[in-house]
């Protein structure tokens, strides 16, 4: 066989072989429970690439692996959700570019507003902190909520009750992410295409030398 088709299935090999050992490093999705009761004068739906139950009020959301990292889980920065209401016309606060930090217990985002009464809402830093959070068969649950201090200062800021930011944050139950505390373990097969591929590099090498 030519060398070079030897040397391009050989990297092929290879390449498979890592993205297969990756793949198993985290879960594609994780969900948000959301208190339907608490938001039951909104209509609720899902933005982006982000997935909605009203049956269930959960939300899942994927897991941009690209962002994620030991600390931080990182969802689709154009994913989330959106609370519709009628007051004075439409009006929707959409929620997104979630990410969780692991050490902080903190859950962050960003509120825009739409419509004549919450268009000037633009906020993006920390939303809330998760007063719980344990892990259980490779599944962090995080639950009781409250408002971040930096959120709590902006909703102040627009006008927006201490007790009104309280049923905000009571609007998530909890958030359950997929994670694992050390890398999964590759396959056999995995380490079949690996090991096809470096004897093919071996082989070429071996080639060189004695041509």
């Amino acid at each position: 066989m030519n060398t070079a088709v030897i040397k391009n299935i050989s990297l092929a090999a290879v390449a498979l072989a890592a993205a297969m050992a990756t793949s198993g490093a985290m879960a594609a999705n994780a969900s948000v429970q959301l208190d339907t009761s608490v938001l039951s004068s909104y209509t609720i739906k899902s933005v982006g690439s982000d997935t909605y139950s009203s049956s269930t009020g959960i939300l899942t959301a994927p897991i941009d692996a690209t962002n994620t990292t030991a600390t931080l889980i990182d969802f689709g920065n154009s994913d989330g959700f959106s609370l519709g209401f009628t007051f004075l016309g439409a009006q929707t606060l959409s929620f997104t570019n979630f990410s969780y930090n692991l050490s902080t217990k903190t859950l962050s985002g960003s509120l825009s507003g739409a419509g004549s009464l919450v268009s000037d809402i633009a906020y993006t830093g920390s939303l809330f902190v998760a007063g719980t959070s344990s892990t259980a068969n490779s599944v962090l649950t995080a639950s009781n909520f409250s408002v971040a201090s930096s959120f709590a200062t902006y909703l102040s800021g627009v006008g927006l009750s201490t007790a009104n930011q309280t049923t905000i944050a009571s609007s998530i139950k909890s958030l359950s992410i997929p994670v694992t505390s050390a890398p999964a373990v590759p396959e056999p097969s995995t380490y079949a295409l690996m090991g096809l591929g470096l004897v093919g590099i071996a082989l070429i090498a071996r080639q060189k030398r004695q041509g």
